[in-house]
């Protein structure tokens, strides 16, 4: 059984086409919903191969990303040399932005300081420690509230300001 109606394609040839194109490269992007937004934000996530890789990782030194939001995401999957392991890279994150003046608002509550014993850490990361001041919206990843700024429709219509940039 198909999941697609037998006249699907015929429907789709008499439609208007709403293909837009990259103009650096010719890329054609289009989907056979003709939804402008979602064509539009294709094109938009797409022109982001055509941007320099000027960004340093703040932990590693890497300079091998496009944007503070993609170094973020490399220190936060762990993969980065030098802050192991994932949950070893979220606490650092989380120091990092706790630490900067600029990057405070970041967050969804002040961190805690509470004693623990001799040896024992001052707490761990909470669940869902990021805020976007502008809509409200918690993300467990810094760089998910970045790239919602970045990119997405509440408003903020910026890059998260997280203490370190292009280098």
């Amino acid at each position: 059984m198909s999941h697609y109606r037998s006249d699907f394609w015929g429907e789709l040839k008499s439609q208007p086409r709403t293909a837009i194109y990259c103009p650096k490269c010719d890329k054609v992007f289009d989907h056979p919903s003709g939804n402008m937004k979602h064509i539009e934000n294709m094109l938009k996530q797409h022109m982001q191969v055509h941007e320099p890789r000027t960004v340093s990782c703040p932990v590693c030194g890497d300079q091998r990303f496009r944007s503070t939001t993609n170094a973020v995401q490399h220190v936060e999957s762990g993969s980065c040399r030098g802050c192991k392991g994932k949950e070893n890279a979220r606490e650092q994150i989380y120091k990092f932005i706790g630490g900067k003046k600029e990057s405070r608002g970041l967050l969804a509550a002040p961190p805690a300081l509470e004693w623990r014993g001799p040896g024992q850490g001052a707490g761990t990361v909470p669940d869902m420690p990021y805020k976007c001041r502008t809509c409200g919206r918690r993300y467990r990843q810094v760089s998910a509230l970045m790239q919602h700024q970045q990119y997405g429709n509440c408003g903020s219509g910026g890059q998260a300001a997280i203490g370190y940039g292009r280098s």
